[in-house]
């Protein structure tokens, strides 16, 4: 299985910091959320791995550089114009060929890393065309809300909605959101081709995935029994970061 990471926004609720660097380079205990993620698709047997780059591009690559040095496979697209996570993920078309490919966004930190390995599996065992790694959060109104029966499969999602309109898709009266992984049949680049500009004026994954299991097509939704952080406030950051260094036993 190959990996895209979209790594292409401006982080600008983590400004003035994000003026300087890509908030994907922010250190996270002792390297940056990044790296991170690359050792979860390390995990999970990843070792060819596509970084969609744009704001402050340079300072990426010349961290990763090709991979060797973190023992995978780096390639690269450039997003010129911020257009949303699906139009990110899409600049891999051609690369991925005919192949189920993990996308896991640049920001996330993710405890256990081998952890994430049994979100593959299920996605393997359902047949299903996108399976989305789910955590449940207290506040939907940021994230990609999904609501599931009690096989797994998804009823229906909506991106960062109003508290309002979030009631509908609790889940056991959880909120669950996408967790910034998602394993995907390439089946989904002909529905970011028909998905239209939602929140934001962005392509959202969310209203492609929508598409695409309306169509019919399988999609479940794997709840991840482990720590997650999107580090894109500076809540989240601290958090994660002290997690981090918990875990090291270091200062």
């Amino acid at each position: 299985m190959k990996g895209v990471v979209p790594a292409a926004g401006k982080g600008e609720r983590l400004e003035p910091l994000t003026l300087a660097m890509p908030k994907e380079l922010i250190r996270v205990g002792h390297k940056p959320v990044i790296e991170h993620v690359i050792d979860n698709l390390k995990a999970c047997d990843v070792r060819d791995i596509m970084v969609i780059t744009g704001w402050k591009k340079g300072a990426v690559l010349d961290y990763l550089g090709s991979g060797q040095r973190l023992g995978v496979n780096i390639y690269y697209r450039v997003q010129d114009e911020q257009k949303g996570i699906a139009h990110a993920v899409y600049q891999a078309k051609d690369w991925i060929g005919e192949e189920d490919f993990s996308v896991i966004y640049g920001d996330n930190y993710f405890r256990p890393h081998e952890n994430l390995t049994k979100a593959a599996q299920f996605h393997k065992e359902k047949g299903a065309y996108a399976t989305l790694v789910l955590h449940p959060v207290d506040d939907p109104t940021r994230f990609g809300i999904v609501k599931l029966d009690n096989d797994g499969r998804v009823l229906g999602m909506i991106e960062k909605p109003t508290l309002e309109e979030a009631e509908a898709y609790r889940t056991n009266g959880v909120y669950y959101n996408i967790a910034g992984l998602i394993i995907l049949n390439p089946k989904i680049f002909e529905y970011i081709e028909k998905t239209p500009p939602g929140k934001n004026n962005e392509i959202q994954m969310t209203d492609a995935i929508e598409l695409m299991r309306k169509d019919g097509h399988p999609v479940y939704g794997f709840i991840f029994d482990g720590l997650r952080y999107d580090i894109g406030t500076f809540k989240s950051l601290r958090m994660a970061d002290e997690q981090e260094t918990r875990k090291d036993g270091k200062s």
